[in-house]
């Protein structure tokens, strides 16, 4: 994986979120990129989604998300 570390975390984002970004883009730096400016400028969030995990799925609605990509055991969108 690249090293994204030029690039500032969104101080809305979690740490864990954002390893999980990192993760999901696989390298591409020009979305990574797209998307923070996203965060920051539009006020979107990260959401991780683990389908395996009822508990955590009540109330998620992917369907007005967009997707980012998959994660270990998931799938990251963005909100």
């Amino acid at each position: 994986m690249n090293d994204f570390t030029h690039i500032d975390k969104p101080d809305r984002v979690s740490k864990d979120l954002w390893f999980l970004l990192q993760y999901a883009v696989m390298g591409d730096f020009e979305r990574l990129s797209n998307i923070v400016n996203r965060i920051n400028k539009d006020g979107k969030t990260l959401v991780a989604v683990y389908p395996g995990v009822p508990e955590l799925m009540k109330g998620v609605d992917v369907s007005e998300m967009e997707f980012i990509g998959s994660i270990i055991d998931g799938s990251l969108y963005l909100k």
